[in-house]
């Protein structure tokens, strides 16, 4: 058993207690029944967590115990599940104002006794199974009925002391809750007895999904276009309390035979995991073993050429990364053995995870030849080196580097650094980018790629055939053998690895058997391929082990976002955050950039798209092998023949395009799908994700299959076709729900999604960026106290403007559209005071219902520090303007300082506020939007002429010391007093604008780098006002005759769309695509002015010119 067994364990228990770390959910559970429960739960679970944390770090194998962990840690994730229930009730007696769940019952303690009697009986009448003509009283229950018609519990238990009686008739008028009096004193007794033998806890239906299927429309709304109110879930104490009793029950003596042995294994071992692996590790030499190099011929030339030519002077770092098994060594042997003869000292070191400096100088120091007659006895090493070197080349090769202190670093580096050493070239190898960026002496670095097939193929060829001449003798092998190349991902070792394999054996069979059970992949020799690829996942910390292994679910070759993997880990409740000033999404940033730093994600970036991330060639099979444990992944090829773990707790199914192609396939998949119910327990599993564009034509299958899966904490639904219930139709039972993530398919546009969702308390994120999503209301959606993320797409905004009472969503993360709405509570501006997590965007509307500085100051924007967009918009057609209130209510918004994107719509104020004029607080934008505001004066944007009502100029803006010298986007729309924009001398304030669009400003007539009488020279310092200009876009401005310069020339390609502009009125200059192109449409009559736009200069690479004059004077 690996230590990573027992951190797992750990890792379970800790979630386990995580809900009773803050003594909330004890105190509400802390009745006659649950309170002593769950207190002997939590000491039971505090013993279990400081018993393995006594033995972290420690290496164990033995088998038995790693049973008995198992079984520990299937208990702790029962122990999880029930106190997350118990949690899930708490929240919502918390929203309802209910007693249902709760110790003490509004109306006194008497109420609750015959409560908590109540569900004694019911856990009595289910036990005894009493006939059905008797349970149908239970829909008298009047704690059923407050969720709904369709619920079904025996209510009509009329208690007299300690006797029951069956009936069926309604609570009076006079006793609404439905409770008879209570005499005698022996019921909590009888209660605490039977409610240790007997249990009777049961979810309620959210909806009936045996109705017929032929129905269309929203499921969620009735007939008459109303909402559907979600029935609420019933909590049973008795069942519960049974539940937390079995688990301490079945607690105590695992965690007694844990102990034991554990104290036992102590005395024998001793080791750190990190040290067996170091003194398991085989040391490296220079000696060649591949006598020929594959693929890496290019690579080579460089850097013997650069040595050759004298162009590594002084001391020189040349890192060489890639991930294991990736053929650094190899690469490195051979450069070394082409160069050493260039060099007077040549030094090769394996230096693997134990990067000491002392350790090191003393090896380097054997490599050394001694100086005759010249060393004194009491010299260091370090005097030894740097004196045996002196006016020496000497080349260093720092093989298989790891991982270290900095300053260990600095040490050996330093023993090159001493006057009189010249030409000193060190090359390292290292398997984590971390390293090569760090101990890199310029901005050069070899990183070693995948092979190419061709050189794949040739190498295996060598590994299977040797000297032989490949495929002659076995031609029969060829096909497979091209199958095995295919699956080997450009890996030299993994070559190496199969070619053992099959090189003794050259049968069609027995290749056939390796590539279907890719065999490769479970061999453990030092020398293969997976067990070089392990030794970079446990060198990882554990809390980076866990993200890395859930990528298992995903089809190979997926793309990930960054955020889209955070949101999981936060759903997956696999980050921790240590610091309360840091946010748990930061945290999964972090935690990103580090499995980067280590080499297992390649982040992936195409100009003008979000960086996308990818894992690195066979380390997506190396997290299916270290996760196989806890996660399967399904697919057509494996169906068959796939052994399911017994405690398998993430599922994924990937249906590919061949799995439907015709109807016989189909139903072999589907018939293969079927039989994982024999296999899988289904009720254990806390994550689902099904992917394939095709994947809800198994629908019906998945709904059969998954019909008891409860536990499920997360939920991936790609490429949807299909309602949400038609597949999880207990989805109202799902009270574990943390992560939602939907993407419909294409042709699927309209996506319902349940109002059960909103009585999930535990979600945090729901994504459906990608979906088509239709929903009833969002109003409800303030029950999800713990929800970080809601996303939808750009053109479902109004789901979030819904939500009623959006300051009970104390973390989330975005609210991009709120509107505030005069004489209606719950969307009163308080609202957004509690929502200081918000880190995203924040989308305030209808800010002319704000009346007054004070409203506006409770919305506190100056302490949402997260917040990254904020878009401020009055409604443009608001039939009343109050310049000065508004004014007012626009200078109290006064947004953090970290803001980076800021818009202002409709504003009817007369100035611009403060904190965005002279005391300029928002420094750090790199956003600015200003469309439609009635402002006499503008931020410092450079030297800008208003003009008012009587037609009189007067400057409006200038250029101050504070000012947006971050800024990369800048828009100016509706501006009606805008007349100039005037460019006097150098400006340094926009050296980083990447996109200038000015729209409907209609007394516009100048702008900073357009005047139709300029010489190329006026041109080129106009244009080093916006040196980085990407974009460009000017529309409906038509008095603007001196247009700008186009091409646009700066560092790189400038795209211009200019519409309505004076006397053009379509000028299109995209600055990619296929073809380098030109249109222009124009008014003429105004010909010197509209060529004077076109800076023929730098017209030369132009393919294609679009010219169409009016008035007949040009047509091209």
């Amino acid at each position: 058993m690996e230590t990573a067994g027992i951190r797992a364990v750990a890792s379970v228990l800790g979630k386990a207690l995580s809900p009773l770390s803050d003594g909330v959910l004890e105190a509400w559970g802390a009745s006659s029944m649950l309170g002593s429960n769950m207190e002997d739960l939590k000491l039971e679970l505090l013993e279990a967590q400081a018993m393995l944390h006594n033995v972290r770090g420690r290496e164990i194998h033995n088998p038995a115990l790693a049973q008995l962990l198992d079984m520990l840690r299937q208990l702790a994730y029962g122990a999880d599940d029930v106190l997350d229930e118990l949690d899930y009730f708490r929240i919502q007696d918390e929203l309802d104002g209910t007693y249902h769940a709760a110790h003490v019952h509004a109306a006194g303690c008497v109420k609750d006794l015959a409560l908590h009697a109540r569900h004694t009986a019911r856990a009595c009448v289910n036990k005894l199974k009493f006939p059905m003509c008797l349970r149908a009283a239970r829909r008298n229950d009047p704690d059923e009925q407050d969720g709904g018609d369709k619920q079904g519990f025996l209510s009509g238990v009329r208690l007299y002391g300690g006797q029951s009686k069956i009936g069926s008739s309604r609570p009076s008028p006079d006793n609404k809750t439905g409770l008879q009096e209570v005499h005698g004193g022996c019921m909590p007794k009888a209660a605490h007895n039977v409610g240790k033998h007997f249990s009777c806890f049961s979810f309620l239906p959210a909806a009936d999904h045996d109705a017929p299927t032929g129905v269309t429309g929203n499921p969620n709304m009735t007939e008459k276009n109303e909402p559907l109110q979600t029935p609420k879930l019933k909590f049973d104490r008795v069942k519960m309390s049974t539940r937390i009793l079995d688990i301490i029950k079945q607690l105590k003596p695992v965690c007694a035979k844990v102990s034991h042995i554990l104290s036992l294994e102590l005395q024998n071992s001793s080791h750190n995991p990190a040290q067996d692996i170091v003194m398991n590790r085989p040391k490296t030499t220079p000696q060649i073993i591949e006598p020929k190099l594959y693929g890496r011929d290019t690579h080579k030339k460089i850097v013997v050429d650069k040595i050759v030519n004298g162009e590594f002077h002084e001391l020189t770092v040349l890192p060489i990364v890639g991930p294991g098994g990736i053929g650094k060594t190899t690469f490195t042997q051979h450069v070394y053995k082409q160069m050493r003869s260039h060099f007077q000292v040549s030094i090769w070191i394996c230096v693997s995870q134990d990067f000491n400096a002392n350790r090191l100088s003393k090896e380097i120091v054997k490599k050394i030849p001694e100086i005759t007659n010249n060393e004194k006895d009491y010299w260091s090493d370090e005097e030894r080196i740097m004196q045996r070197i002196k006016e020496k080349r000497v080349l260093l090769v720092l093989d298989d580097v790891w991982p270290h202190h900095e300053n260990e670093w600095k040490k050996v580096i330093a023993l090159f650094k001493k006057e009189g050493a010249k030409g000193i070239m060190v090359i390292v190898t290292t398997r984590i980018p971390e390293v090569a960026d760090t101990v890199k002496t310029n901005a050069c670095s070899l990183e070693l790629e995948r092979l190419c097939p061709a050189d794949t193929m040739s190498f295996f060829e060598e590994c299977v055939f040797g000297d032989q001449k490949p495929w002659v003798d076995h031609p029969e092998l060829f096909d497979v053998g091209s199958k095995i190349v295919g699956k080997l991902k450009g890996s030299p070792l993994a070559a190496k690895t199969v070619g053992r394999l099959l090189r003794n054996k050259l049968t069609l069979n027995h290749w056939t058997s390796v590539l279907e059970s890719k065999k490769w992949e479970s061999q453990t020799n030092e020398n293969d391929i997976m067990p070089a690829l392990k030794l970079s996942y446990d060198y990882l910390p554990f809390h980076l082990q866990q993200c890395f292994s859930f990528c298992a679910l995903f089809p190979e070759d997926y793309e990930y976002d960054s955020e889209e993997l955070v949101y999981l880990w936060v759903g997956l409740d696999i980050l921790h955050c240590d610091h309360k000033n840091n946010r748990i999404e930061d945290v999964g940033l972090c935690y990103l950039d580090e499995l980067i730093n280590y080499g297992f994600f390649k982040m992936n970036k195409n100009e003008g798209e979000r960086p996308s991330y990818v894992i690195h060639d066979l380390l997506h099979e190396l997290a299916v092998k270290v996760s196989s444990y806890d996660c399967l992944s399904v697919y057509s090829s494996n169906v068959r023949h796939i052994k399911i773990p017994p405690f398998v707790r993430h599922l994924s199914i990937i249906v590919d395009n061949k799995d439907v192609k015709d109807r016989l396939s189909f139903e072999n998949y589907a018939g293969n799908l079927s039989l994982l119910d024999k296999q899988l327990k289904v009720e254990h599993l806390r994550t689902l994700m099904l992917f394939g564009e095709y994947h809800g034509s198994f629908s019906k299958t998945f709904a059969d299959l998954f019909k008891e899966a409860t536990a499920l904490r997360a939920v991936l639904l790609s490429e949807a076709s299909y309602n949400l219930e038609d597949i999880l139709g207990n989805f109202s039972k799902l009270v574990h729900l943390r992560y939602l993530r939907i993407k419909s398919s294409l042709d699927h546009r309209e996506f319902y999604l349940p109002s059960a969702m909103f009585r999930l308390y535990h979600l945090e994120v729901i994504d459906l960026q990608s979906a088509y999503p239709c929903v009833s209301s969002t109003r409800n959606m303030n029950n999800l106290v713990k929800l970080h993320h809601f996303l939808v797409p750009k053109y479902e905004l109004h789901l979030h403007s819904d939500i009623y009472g959006a300051g009970k969503l104390k973390f989330i993360q975005e609210l991009r559209r709120f509107r505030v709405r005069k004489e209606s509570d719950g969307f009163e501006p308080s609202q957004l005071g509690p929502l200081t997590e918000i880190g995203g965007s924040l989308g305030i509307y209808n800010l002319e219902n704000v009346q007054t500085k004070e409203e506006a100051n409770e919305i506190k924007l100056i302490h949402k520090n997260h917040l990254r967009e904020l878009i401020l918009e009055w409604e443009d057609k608001r039939p009343n303007i109050d310049p000065v209130k508004e004014e007012s209510v626009l200078g109290s918004l006064v947004p953090h300082s970290n803001l980076q994107e800021l818009c202002v719509r409709g504003h009817g104020g007369t100035s611009c506020p403060a904190w965005l004029c002279e005391n300029l607080s928002v420094k750090c934008l790199e956003s600015l939007c200003l469309d439609g505001v009635s402002w006499k004066n503008l931020p410092s944007l450079g030297e800008m002429w208003m003009v008012n009502e009587l037609g009189e100029e007067y400057r409006g803006s200038s250029i101050l010391p504070r000012s947006f010298h971050n800024l990369k986007r800048l828009e100016l729309s509706n501006i009606s007093r805008l007349k100039k924009w005037v460019g006097n001398g150098a400006c340094p304030l926009f050296s980083c604008l990447e996109v200038l669009t000015i729209r409907c400003c209609s007394e516009l007539i100048e702008l900073p780098f357009s005047h139709s009488t300029w010489c190329e020279a006026q041109w080129e310092e106009k244009m080093a006002w916006f040196p980085r200009l990407e974009e460009l876009v000017i529309a409906e401005c038509p008095k603007l005759e001196s247009l700008p310069p186009i091409p646009w020339r700066t560092h790189g390609p400038c795209s211009a769309d200019l519409e309505q502009v004076g006397t053009v009125e379509c000028l299109q200059y995209p600055a990619s695509g296929p073809k380098l192109r030109l249109n222009i449409e124009g008014k003429g009559g105004h010909g010197n002015v509209f060529w004077n736009a076109l800076n023929f200069s730098s017209l030369t690479s132009l393919e294609e010119l679009n010219v169409s004059l009016r008035k007949g004077e040009l047509c091209m």
